[in-house]
């Protein structure tokens, strides 16, 4: 938005701002909304926010005209007493004073009571990220320290219902959805950073994306685009614009068509690219209000509620913290172009163009489980014969990024995923948790002149793979020509053979026994990795061991 003030004419209407033109075409959205004057409160619904029922339940009240768009997490945040304006102090009334002058009592009463809401989200965003952390966090926690600082929530209610929406915990402290409380579960676990980060993207993605459905951001612009010629709210909208209105790819991110990294990764570019083209105001405002916090504190002491020095404190911390996302942006660009996210249902005939005939023999099992591998279950164990193959194994992981060199009686929880690519091939990624690094095996699997071949986009290797049917109904895949670039390599790829088996019972689970290179002794290999694979819609088999 622009930073030059809009005057109004008596006799022609003042110019349109780039804000105003955006505003026009999502203002009908309220007006066609038929709600009630009076907000309904409906306060034990809203306390129980977190249950698994809550969102239908909102959205079922919403339609049926009982409930307002504007209930949401801010009420459980607001106090609940009758009394409460009798409990603001005079120091409050007169810091919502310095922000809106020419505002009547009732309205500085409103700024403080949702600064205050403002204050305990904080504290709870605070105590939840320090328990639960990630990459991501910093990012949230910095842009929340700084609308806090910026008393923002006390100038709009509508700005104020935007930024509770995207709390990940309710009031209590608790995870208001079942996306946070995965991603809870997830840093309880130990589970790798790009695990945790992943759960966090979707999780307030899905929180953004209800908001907007409820029409907190429409309300928003309707509400900003009255108070046009206000620097302050021109601080408000150019916030929101550097971060809600950056993220521009999130709903096609929710449906599987990019990768949620990748859409977090262009609205980071794009909120970084508007912040130092046309939010220097709004960075002089947050500075201003970072060194007053730190020399001269205004705000007063409550329970439970951050305090400013605190506030400033956690701003800059997040701040010099924050630049750890760069590896989720790092992430999501090398993602861009690994295709759509594959449904349990879909399916590539991979081994029944392959093998032809013979497919006859292979055992359903292994016939389901090569359609599709992203519809399976995972975990592995992996055993080296040496220190020196453990060593190799180690290197080649720091070289190229694939692979690993944890090994041991244990096994390591994982999964597999596989993707569309634009000319329909299987991108397949197999993913290890070890002792909270992330490993991982990243390839295509295409056919060539009837051929099956593994290849290695990021490297530019391509290995030849042999097919043929084992007697219990199984398959392996043995490497054979290994090519760089078009260009053919020593013998390596020999070395390497998947052996895939039905288990001897008959639940929906096989087992993938990978091998590679010749050991100290004949015949025994330099590494070898079990996979235990079964359906998602089957119950997670117990440990088991070689």
């Amino acid at each position: 938005m622009s930073a030059e003030a809009v005057e109004t004419h008596p006799r022609r209407k003042p110019p349109r701002t780039r804000f105003e033109t955006r505003v026009e075409d999502t203002v009908f959205q309220l007006n066609s909304m038929a709600s009630p004057h009076q907000d309904a409160r409906l306060e034990a619904l809203l306390r129980s926010e977190g249950s698994p029922l809550a969102d239908a339940q909102l959205e079922a009240l919403r339609r049926s005209g009982e409930l307002h768009p504007g209930d949401s997490q801010l009420e459980a945040l607001l106090p609940r007493d009758a009394k409460r304006e009798a409990r603001l102090h005079p120091e409050e009334l007169d810091e919502a004073r310095t922000a809106l002058p020419d505002a009547p009592l009732g309205e500085l009463r409103d700024f403080a009571i949702r600064h205050r809401a403002c204050r305990l989200s904080l504290s709870l965003l605070a105590d939840f990220y320090r328990a639960h952390p990630c990459r991501m966090a910093k990012v949230h926690l910095l842009a929340a320290s700084a609308v806090t600082l910026g008393r923002f929530w006390g100038v709009s209610e509508p700005f104020a219902r935007l930024g509770a929406a995207v709390m990940p915990v309710d009031e209590r402290g608790f995870p208001r959805t079942r996306e946070w409380a995965s991603y809870a579960r997830a840093c309880e676990d130990q589970l790798p950073l790009e695990v945790r980060d992943e759960r966090w993207i979707e999780a307030h993605m899905r929180d953004v994306a209800r908001a907007r459905d409820v029409g907190y951001e429409a309300a928003f612009l309707e509400e900003a685009r009255v108070h046009g010629h206000e620097p302050l709210w021109r601080l408000l909208v150019q916030h929101v614009e550097m971060t809600l209105g950056a993220r521009l790819f999130d709903q096609p991110a929710l449906a599987g068509a990019v990768p949620g990294e990748t859409a977090i990764a262009h609205g980071l570019a794009l909120s970084l690219s508007r912040m130092l083209s046309a939010s220097w105001s709004l960075l002089r405002h947050y500075a201003f209000a970072t060194v007053r916090a730190l020399c001269l504190p205004r705000w007063r002491h409550d329970t439970g509620l951050v305090d400013e020095r605190r506030t400033a404190w956690l701003l800059l911390t997040s701040f010099i913290t924050a630049w750890t996302a760069a590896s989720v942006y790092r992430r999501g660009v090398k993602a861009v172009h690994r295709g759509q996210r594959a449904r349990p249902s879909d399916v590539w005939p991979l081994l029944a163009t392959v093998l032809g005939p013979d497919m006859s023999r292979v055992d359903p099992r292994v016939m389901r489980f090569y359609a599709n591998p992203g519809a399976w279950g995972a975990r592995a164990s992996v055993t080296f014969a040496s220190r020196t193959a453990r060593l190799l194994a180690w290197m080649a992981t720091r070289l190229s990024g694939q692979g690993l060199s944890e090994h041991g009686a244990r096994t390591f929880p994982g999964r597999f995923l596989t993707f569309r690519r634009a000319d329909g091939s299987m991108h397949f990624v197999r993913e290890l948790y070890c002792d909270g690094v992330l490993r991982r095996f990243d390839s295509d699997f295409i056919l060539r002149d009837g051929r099956l071949h593994e290849v290695f986009v990021e490297h530019g290797l391509d290995l030849e793979l042999d097919v043929s049917v084992l007697e219990d109904g199984g398959i392996r895949l043995r490497g054979g020509t290994l090519r760089w670039h078009g260009l053919v390599l020593p013998p390596f790829g020999r070395g390497v053979e998947f052996r895939i088996h039905p288990v001897s019972d008959a639940t929906e689970r096989v087992d993938i026994i990978g091998t590679f290179g010749g050991g100290p002794t004949a015949g025994a290999p330099l590494g070898r990795i079990h996979y235990e694979a079964w359906r998602h819609s089957d119950a997670v088999p117990p440990v088991t061991t070689d």
